[in-house]
């Protein structure tokens, strides 16, 4: 057993099993978050409310609680926060300035551009609205761009440009990245994948690739992530090759990684790559069930100095869909879930009550829910996602 003060940064629904694998391991845990009761609230030993992009107030509560160890997982804005901390006290840590580059995607282009010109996609960075929408008046045809922060994190202000919408979408990227600059980029299309690796010893794994798709009110946001054993082995080859290329030039001494990849024409074009794992629980949930590693359990190890080998099994042996919640925008009047079908799930989670209202899908943060159906037979995992969402039904006001 481990033994010890870890700090996680961030204390959030995704962080749970983060939280529970340090307590498993012995670990005594300090969670910071900006609310006042985050779910790990309960899980941690000891708990600040300090907003987790607040560098200084966050070092100053490991200095007070004297850590030994700190830590996240599924929330990039954490990632600069502990890198950070890591730096000043000399603790295991992926570096500051590497964290920036995972973190900030004018940054993270700027330093691969060169290497990598080919799979970048022809991008503008601006930190002024006016010259922002300057640029995109002149465009002979604008909805063959997007317009991103340069420092959110599910998809938020992320979007394509359409005619009459210019300055709303850029006040809106604007207002996401806190004032600190957007990129318009040019959009990519073809399928999006996502690869989960994980580095250590100098070495990179490339656990898993995931094929997406996208909400028709936002083809920005994911809806669906599947593992269903639909991509060639020559693509796989391919884009694991380019992943392991990245993460080696943007420096990550070691951790995990989730990253985004377009493939338009055979040619592959990284959208973003993040020092942490995939949210929907696909780090905590998703890969240890489909390779038997789970990247949060190494991490943890790695850092407190008792690192173990990094042993999985070939994903494509099992399946999984990870759906977000597509629901008719209204007023939720009643919420009918049948517990039979909910109880075989990976994971389900649905924050609705009566009352609330469902917008559509703009960003993350218009997603309801989310659940996720897995097994060893990819027709039975097919067939269950559908039972999903004929089981939970909901009445409008």
């Amino acid at each position: 057993m481990a033994s010890g003060l870890i700090h996680v940064v961030g204390g959030g629904y995704n962080q749970i099993p983060l939280v529970k694998k340090a307590k498993e391991l012995g670990l005594r845990v300090l969670v910071t978050d900006m609310y006042e009761n985050p779910p790990c609230k309960a899980l941690a030993d000891f708990y600040e409310q300090i907003d987790t992009t607040d560098k200084e107030k966050t070092f100053a509560a490991a200095q007070k609680h004297k850590i030994d160890f700190i830590i996240t997982d599924q929330t990039d804005v954490a990632v600069p926060t502990v890198a950070y901390i890591a730096e000043n006290l000399k603790l295991p840590g992926i570096g500051y300035e590497t964290a920036l580059k995972f973190t900030n995607k004018y940054l993270m282009r700027d330093s691969l551009k060169n290497t990598f010109q080919e799979a970048i996609p022809e991008f503008h960075f601006f930190n002024d609205s006016k010259e922002a929408l300057e640029f995109t008046h002149s465009l002979p045809h604008p909805s063959e761009w997007l317009v991103k922060p340069i420092n959110s994190q599910g998809s938020k202000g992320v979007a394509r440009l359409e005619d009459q919408h210019f300055d709303g979408l850029i006040a809106r990227a604007f207002h996401e990245s806190k004032s600190r600059g957007i990129l318009i980029e040019k959009y990519i299309s073809g399928y999006e994948y996502s690869i989960e690796a994980y580095k250590q010893d100098n070495k990179v794994y490339n656990l898993a690739l995931t094929k997406k798709y996208h909400y028709v009110s936002n083809d920005c946001i994911d809806e669906r992530n599947t593992w269903l054993g639909d991509i060639s082995p020559e693509l796989e080859q391919q884009l694991f090759d380019i992943n392991t290329k990245v993460i080696e030039a943007l420096g990550l001494p070691f951790g995990i990684t989730h990253a985004e990849y377009k493939v338009h024409k055979g040619r592959p074009y990284l959208m973003e790559i993040a020092a942490r794992g995939g949210g929907g629980s696909i780090s905590g949930k998703i890969l240890p069930y489909l390779t038997g590693f789970m990247p949060i359990e190494g991490l943890i190890h790695q850092i407190i100095g008792d690192t173990q080998p990094v042993n999985y099994t070939d994903y494509k042996d099992k399946f999984a869909i990870l759906k977000f919640f597509n629901l008719k925008p209204g007023i939720v009047k009643n919420i009918i879930v049948n517990p039979d079908i909910i109880s075989q799930l990976l994971e389900y989670t649905l924050d609705l009550k009566p009352g609330d209202s469902i917008r559509p899908v703009l960003d993350s943060r218009d997603r309801p829910g989310f659940f996720i159906v897995a097994g060893t037979d990819r027709e039975k995992v097919i067939e269950m996602e559908e039972h999903v969402e004929a089981a939970v039904q909901i009445e409008y006001a």
